[in-house]
């Protein structure tokens, strides 16, 4: 199979499997999207929690807001509202820090940093709605890295 006809079955795959959301402009150009990795999936996150992927913006539409306001919606009307998630985690590479800026200043806090590829190393962070129900969930890594982010005040 050619390269576009595999990544393009990938995506299909992705958006089938993966609560995927997307803002379009009125003629349906695509302009932001996010997905949430659900902890029950076949592809959870690193936590027993929603991890918000595939956050990307339309190059031609950057620099409007547009990231900030899909993920807004989607951890208000998805992750709160319906799932009655404690919690949201992401994760960005260590390599790009303006992200994890962006995400910081979206409420989320750098809890982890892992490398999980050779090419680059990938920052967790967390966004807490709820920190006692938070802390009540039965998973041994969250409970250690959430002990160690209050000890080094990260």
């Amino acid at each position: 199979m050619p390269q576009p006809q595999l990544l393009r079955k990938k995506v299909q795959e992705h958006i089938a499997s993966t609560p995927t959301f997307v803002l379009q402009k009125e003629d349906d150009t695509i302009v932001a999207t996010t997905s949430v990795r659900l902890p029950w999936s076949d592809n959870p996150g690193p936590f027993p929690l929603p991890h918000l992927g595939w956050v990307a913006t339309n190059p031609d539409c950057q620099h409007q807001g547009l990231a900030k306001q899909i993920i807004t919606q989607v951890i208000t009307n998805f992750v709160k509202d319906e799932l009655h998630a404690p919690a949201v985690s992401l994760g960005t590479a260590v390599e790009h820090p303006w992200l994890q800026d962006f995400y910081h200043s979206l409420g989320f806090q750098t809890i982890d940093i892992v490398r999980k590829f050779k090419d680059h190393q990938t920052a967790y962070l967390i966004n807490i709605f709820d920190e006692r129900r938070t802390r009540q969930i039965d998973d041994i890594y969250l409970k250690e890295i959430l002990s160690q982010t209050i000890s080094n005040g990260r």
